[in-house]
């Protein structure tokens, strides 16, 4: 955003420029074995995309609210890693944030460089509340990131995955046995890593059933 409308929008932006902006880390990404890169906010305020990728990081809605009056187009701004905005309020399980970006069109289905989605960031973090409010407005249930992982392998991942993955499970459209590049289901996963792997049992075939009217 190069131009202003105005000289109260131009003034609304520079407000938000010399806030008081704490430097942090935030977990911005994560390979397909889980493991954790960092990267650092060292000047949000340099642009407003980096204003409102750190405004949820913080969880200060107001300052998101602000900035898509003024922008709409930073709903759906990147960080270095491809993570937007709603990757952000997901893997911090920000729900009211994550549903004002919903509501303002943001994609529920962006991908980050490693094609991770909001959906995989949320599951990644057991914030089931997250991704129920993620499957609502149309998230890919099955979605695959690099090395084929569906939010379900990411699931998986966690110990005590019980609430998330029985979200997951009982979407009509999830397919729990879906095969990574490792030749792995969610449930191998679950069995090897988890606390919670019995639920993953509602994923076997032989509970698969066929519904139709009778005659």
């Amino acid at each position: 955003m190069g131009d202003y409308d105005s000289d109260e929008e131009q003034s609304q932006i520079e407000k938000l420029q010399h806030a008081k902006v704490p430097r942090g880390m935030f977990v911005s990404g994560w390979d397909d074995d889980a493991d954790e890169l960092i990267e650092e906010d060292k000047n949000p305020q340099a642009s407003i995309e980096g204003m409102i990728l750190w405004a949820v990081n913080e969880n200060r809605i107001g300052e998101v609210r602000e900035i898509l009056k003024l922008d709409p187009d930073t709903v759906n701004a990147r960080d270095n890693d491809g993570y937007t905005p709603l990757h952000r309020a997901c893997y911090n399980n920000f729900l009211n944030i994550a549903r004002l970006l919903l509501q303002h069109k943001a994609d529920p289905n962006a991908r980050t460089e490693l094609g991770w989605t909001p959906l995989h960031s949320a599951c990644k973090w057991n914030n089931a509340e997250s991704v129920q409010l993620m499957l609502q407005f149309g998230a890919d249930v099955n979605a695959e990131s690099e090395g084929q992982q569906t939010p379900l392998h990411i699931t998986a991942t966690v110990s005590n995955c019980r609430n998330t993955a029985t979200v997951l499970l009982m979407d009509r459209y999830i397919k729990p046995r879906k095969e990574n590049n490792s030749e792995e289901t969610a449930a191998v996963i679950a069995r090897r890593t988890g606390m919670s792997y019995v639920i993953f049992e509602i994923g076997h075939e032989a509970y698969d059933c066929e519904t139709g009217l009778l005659d």
